[in-house]
């Protein structure tokens, strides 16, 4: 059951549009002068880990925080940032310290929630909605388990990889 929810879910997610213009944001710190540095809140590290140091990293792809300090960004670099929640404060924080550099964001969310104040939506340049609300397997109590944020997230992480790949061979 969990296996054909998370398919449907997947199937469901990703516009392809904001995919694209995801890539090609990321794209143009690794075509040019700078680097995509990464952060992943959580079980959202999963995402960051791939990026840093799975079989097939970009060399420039760098952790945007290393031992409590945030790495020194340029207008040529992009950030993604990938959290479960929009409203989480810490996240917020953190996006409007880089908008006010300049820096472009990507923001990858497995859940948009109804708050307010701000929001995810409000700062970053693309924000992919995961659209992940609910974990996925009914149990006999009723309650539901298995919830996949970080597992789409990954998903997420592997389509705009292809993306960027795709549109750096057309720069070679």
């Amino acid at each position: 059951m969990f296996t054909t929810q998370l398919i449907g879910l997947m199937n469901n997610t990703l516009d392809e549009n904001i995919m694209e213009d995801a890539a090609r944001l990321l794209s143009q710190a690794l075509i040019g002068d700078g680097n995509v540095y990464i952060y992943g809140k959580d079980e959202m590290a999963a995402v960051a880990a791939e990026a840093l140091y799975g079989k097939e990293k970009f060399e420039n792809i760098k952790p945007l925080l290393e031992k409590g300090k945030m790495a020194k960004l340029t207008a040529a670099d992009r950030v993604l940032l990938v959290a479960r929640y929009s409203h989480d404060r810490e996240m917020l924080k953190l996006i409007e310290h880089l908008s006010e550099q300049g820096v472009l964001i990507v923001g990858i969310i497995a859940q948009s929630t109804e708050v307010h104040e701000k929001q995810w939506s409000d700062c970053v340049d693309v924000l992919i909605d995961l659209n992940v609300s609910n974990s996925l397997v009914p149990t006999d109590s009723g309650e539901r388990i298995g919830y996949p944020a970080s597992l789409m997230a990954l998903y997420t992480y592997f389509c705009l990889h292809l993306l960027i790949v795709d549109f750096l061979s057309e720069y070679e």
